[in-house]
């Protein structure tokens, strides 16, 4: 339908962080890719460490302990797997820890999964993980901190990241090739560091991971990270060939699965930026949520969300994600901003039984300073006949805002829009577009109104942007 532009006084600019940045993403592909001798390896299992049996009737578990060897036998790699001791095929999931962390640290998590009715595996990731453990390799000699992780100056195969995910890439493999797995049902998921590993291995595997949940875990450092100004203090060649071959969101369009990303709006690690050039870049099915004020802490819900994910995803349960959309943002007489938010069933038109949309909220914030020090504030959406509707105050008039709707369903699982940069920029409304063209309409009350449409159309005659989301001509 097309906006009429007699419903409001002024219209404000709409922008995409995603297409923010006007840093190119296009890379050659690495001459010699470190990961392409191991995206079919299988290791074998050389030491065990230890084998328990735990619970009764269908959450009796057994948990092993061991290590096995990586990258052509220069590492040996910790791994702790469980699954259910009674017969069956259950999906696996992948479990990785973040930085300075180790598979101990997720033993809780893999044995809670076993007994839910999953095969699960967490594993140290060389150069990831910290020193001490129950690991070896050369990269233990590396210095600890970030540098030896972006050291590609005499070859890929210097970065300890190589390390990290050929131990990710050899341990999924693993993990399918178990008698207790069904292969089409695989899943990985992690946390920093291991939600950027899940993001890689992702784009890596392809079709053979079905599902996958990273929590703050994204690529695209260069973009807005923690790692950014270290990324730009590489030399040029140095730079490039490490986004190349180790940036996760180069690998994202590689993803076959269905994609969760939980990104928190104040993050120290992961900023916006790179969460939403990360989803930009992922093809397939894809969700995400902002953690409003958060730094690096999951939500309250979030563990229960990504139970949710993977057993809809890996078990065929009817527990689909609602998704948000914000479709517009109209600039009011009195000074207010008007928000127009859509919510959906992310697999079809119906509710998965007995769920509903509990609240919508739109989440705002001033644009300036550090992402760790913004301060985020929320106003209730109220719902109408085809979308809730939310009325930013008039204090915030003249302001640019950034701008993010949030549902929670009766599960509380939080979804989220993109997030966007909302300028005071009088009677202009930029809708949302990847490379967009502009047009300009007939004047209106004595000025001109610019509206960006998206270049490229879906079939039904609407514009999608970078993250799916329809607007309305």
């Amino acid at each position: 339908m097309k906006l009429r532009a007699a419903v409001f006084t002024a219209l404000t600019a709409l922008t995409a962080l995603a297409s923010a940045s006007s840093t190119s993403t296009a890379l050659a592909a690495p001459a010699v890719d470190p990961f392409a001798a191991y995206l079919n390896s299988i290791p074998v299992a050389d030491a065990a460490i230890s084998e328990a049996n735990s619970g009764s009737g269908t959450s009796a578990v057994t948990m092993r302990r061991f290590t096995f060897p990586s990258r052509g036998g220069a590492n040996s790699v910790y791994a702790i797997y469980a699954y259910p001791q009674a017969a069956g095929s259950y999906p696996g999931i992948l479990m990785l820890h973040g930085g300075g962390s180790n598979a101990e640290d997720l033993a809780g998590l893999v044995q809670g999964y076993a007994q839910r009715g999953y095969a699960a595996l967490s594993v140290d990731l060389p150069g990831i993980c910290g020193t001490g453990n129950h690991s070896s390799g050369p990269w233990e000699a590396r210095p600890v901190g970030e540098g030896p992780r972006f050291d590609v100056a005499t070859g890929t195969q210097n970065s300890t990241l190589a390390d990290a995910e050929t131990a990710g890439l050899e341990a999924f493999n693993w993990l399918r090739a178990q008698a207790k797995v069904n292969p089409a049902a695989m899943g990985i998921t992690g946390f920093s560091w291991g939600g950027y590993s899940t993001t890689f291995l992702s784009g890596l595997l392809g079709d053979k991971v079905k599902a996958a949940y990273a929590v703050f875990g994204c690529g695209f450092y260069e973009k807005g990270s923690f790692w950014k100004s270290l990324i730009a203090a590489l030399p040029t060649t140095d730079r490039d060939t490490w986004l190349a071959t180790f940036d996760a969101g180069r690998r994202a369009p590689g993803m076959k699965a269905a994609y969760f990303l939980e990104g928190e709006s104040n993050d120290t690690y992961f900023w916006p930026e790179a969460v939403s050039a990360t989803l930009a870049a992922v093809p397939g099915t894809k969700n995400h949520t902002w953690g409003p004020n958060l730094n690096h802490k999951q939500l309250p819900a979030g563990p229960a969300m990504q139970r949710l994910w993977f057993d809809h995803h890996l078990k065929g349960s009817a527990g689909a994600f609602a998704t948000a959309t914000l479709v517009r943002l109209e600039d009011q007489a009195d000074g207010t901003r008007k928000a127009r938010i859509e919510t959906a069933w992310q697999e079809g038109p119906a509710a998965p039984a007995g769920v509903t949309i509990d609240s919508v909220r739109l989440w705002f914030s001033p644009v300036g300073g550090a992402w760790t020090d913004r301060v985020w504030t929320a106003v209730a959406a109220k719902p109408g006949d085809s979308a809730w509707t939310a009325v930013i105050p008039a204090s915030q008039a003249g302001l640019t805002l950034d701008v993010y709707a949030v549902s929670t369903d009766s599960r509380s699982v939080a979804t989220a829009s993109a997030m966007r940069n909302a300028g005071p920029v009088g009677p202009v409304t930029i809708m949302r577009g990847a490379a967009p063209s502009v047009k300009t309409s007939p004047s209106y009350g004595g000025g001109g109104r610019r509206i960006l449409y998206p270049s490229r159309p879906d079939r039904s005659g609407r514009g999608r942007d970078a993250l799916g989301e329809i607007w309305h001509q």
